[in-house]
């Protein structure tokens, strides 16, 4: 496969984790992407993810083992309480000043959507975008036409991705500053999917 293939595919991959984060295949497909693209930080991310998650005799797995041992990354784990990536990432998040969060609030919009009338539900997830809020994410399903809203983000740069069923309606960038709400409007003028994509009931 190209290098060009590969950049395409890291960015759908990216966008399938972010919608469903718990997926073993994607994360594994995603972290494989980023190692023929020589990103060892997020490949080693990726598959350090995989070797937490991945049932004991997946072969993702061992796959994502084998490729962490090669390159001198795989982080044996010990009797010292703490010293897990794991652990450690759950620590770095319990200590983050209160301060330094802020959230983020809109409203979807879609001319003649309605919550009342059409229950069109839409998936919404907030996602870090640099190395300080890459392993943050947070989830939440509204209807369009509906507020929502995410809260105790710690400051920096994220991606607010919007989708209806497997269509991706916005992947926007947003920042995050301590101690302040972010308000971003989630509409059909700042969608790139045409307006009649829901079209509605005839009456």
């Amino acid at each position: 496969m190209a290098q060009g293939n590969y950049v395409t595919a890291v960015e759908k991959l990216r966008q399938a984790a972010d919608l469903e984060p718990g997926s073993v295949a994607v994360r594994f497909a995603l972290g494989t992407a980023y190692s023929f693209l020589e990103k060892r930080p997020e490949a080693i991310a990726q598959f350090r993810w995989v070797m937490s998650n991945a049932r004991v005799e997946s072969t993702e797995r061992d796959d994502a083992r084998r490729w962490l041992v090669r390159v001198g990354a795989l982080v044996e784990p010990t009797p010292t309480p703490g010293k897990s990536d794991v652990v450690s990432s759950d620590a770095t998040a319990k200590k983050v000043d209160p301060a330094a969060q802020g959230s983020i609030s809109g409203q979807t919009q879609w001319t003649g959507v309605t919550p009342a009338e059409h229950k069109v539900p839409v998936r919404i997830a907030i996602v870090g975008s640099e190395d300080t809020t890459r392993e943050l994410r947070q989830r939440t399903q509204v209807y369009l036409g509906e507020r929502f809203e995410f809260k105790d983000l710690p400051q920096g740069q994220y991606r607010l991705i919007g989708a209806f069923a497997d269509q991706v309606l916005w992947d926007q960038s947003v920042t995050v500053k301590g101690g302040k709400q972010t308000d971003v409007a989630l509409s059909q003028v700042t969608s790139s999917v045409p307006a009649n994509t829901f079209p509605l009931p005839a009456h």
